[in-house]
């Protein structure tokens, strides 16, 4: 008797479920993970994304990476690799570099007496370099080529490394190199004072407004120390310069809405606007000299001196003067009370 069709189809289904059941391809990656989960959870074997109880972060390992596990640390090969030539802003970082080198110790010239080396300032700072760099930058877009202009980098100028020094201690400085300030002193004179200016905020200390006085005999004079200190207010530190060239009520008005970190004026300006109360120079930190000799030969002498009166309190005085004269000193005598500091061209001496 021949078998019937539904005989053979039913037979051929079972030997395919049998084959299907011991075949391990047959169940899907779901079921087969849902599976395995189970095998784990009877075995009390867990993966570690399962735990309920995480790990907690560490300093080395903020986002739980590890999972509480310590890291391998691999141990760098030297670079024997002989480095390419620097490019242009590569000898600028290496120039910067340097300069920190030069200044990590304190040279024994300032040892001594008040004039001693003060430990907080034992190396140039990142906001004092990042002022002369925006100097230097200011100067390239400028593109002078003027005998004023610089050459070279600022933080190869060992003068100002000097200055700073000094300047930062707190003393008297009288500079007896040349008549007046060139522009590379000048730079370095404004970027000190802003440096102490951001120092003295991060311990706390409120600047009060001006906190740089910066006398000048001439309006050229005024506008040459006005355009170094231009790139400085990006970084927060303003300046405004005051001379007869501008009227008076403009800037008497100008005065109101402002409170300049540093002010360059000459004397017989500035004078009329601290009578006409339009600024108060009594809390000034930092006043500053240049061309001594020229003040002299104008007849300004009573001027500053009642400038210096206006002055209140006791502030940092540096003044820039052809020689050590004695007109000059007998004005320094007046002007300067305590710790006096002599910066020449070459070498410098403690008074």
């Amino acid at each position: 008797m021949a078998k019937g069709d539904d005989v053979v189809r039913r037979r051929r289904n079972k030997t395919n479920r049998k084959r299907a059941r011991n075949s391990e391809s047959a169940v899907s990656a779901r079921v087969a993970a849902i599976i395995a989960a189970k095998r784990r959870r009877k075995d009390g074997k867990r993966r570690i994304c399962e735990v309920m109880c995480y790990s907690l972060p560490t300093p080395d390992d903020p986002f739980n990476d590890l999972h509480g596990k310590k890291s391998k640390k691999t141990r760098r090969e030297p670079n024997t690799r002989k480095s390419p030539p620097l490019p242009g802003t590569e000898k600028k970082k290496k120039q910067n570099s340097d300069a920190l080198n030069r200044v990590d110790q304190p040279d024994n010239d300032c040892s001594g007496g008040s004039n001693a080396w003060d430990s907080n300032y034992g190396s140039l700072s990142k906001f004092l370099i990042l002022c002369l760099n925006a100097i230097q930058d200011a100067w390239k877009e400028q593109e002078e080529a003027c005998s004023g202009s610089p050459d070279g980098s600022l933080l190869a100028f060992d003068w100002g490394v000097e200055f700073w020094k000094r300047c930062s201690s707190g003393s008297h400085i009288i500079e007896t190199s040349g008549s007046c300030a060139c522009k590379k002193k000048l730079a370095w004179l404004v970027s000190t004072a802003s440096d102490i200016i951001t120092r003295k905020e991060k311990q706390g200390n409120v600047t009060a407004s001006p906190f740089l006085l910066f006398l000048v005999p001439t309006q050229e004079k005024a506008m040459q120390v006005r355009s170094i200190c231009k790139p400085f207010k990006s970084l927060g530190i303003h300046t405004v310069s005051l001379h007869p060239g501008t009227p008076l009520d403009h800037q008497v008005q100008g005065l109101k809405g402002c409170e300049p970190e540093f002010l360059v004026s000459t004397p017989e300006r500035l004078l009329e606007l601290v009578s006409l109360k339009a600024i108060d120079i009594s809390d000034v930190s930092l006043l500053v000299l240049d061309e001594l000799g020229t003040f002299l030969d104008l007849g300004f002498l009573d001027k500053i001196s009642s400038v210096r009166e206006s002055v209140t309190g006791h502030p940092q005085v540096v003044i820039f003067c052809g020689s050590s004269s004695e007109t000059s000193a007998s004005i320094a005598q007046n002007l300067l009370t305590g710790p006096v500091n002599k910066i020449c061209k070459k070498d410098s001496t403690s008074d």
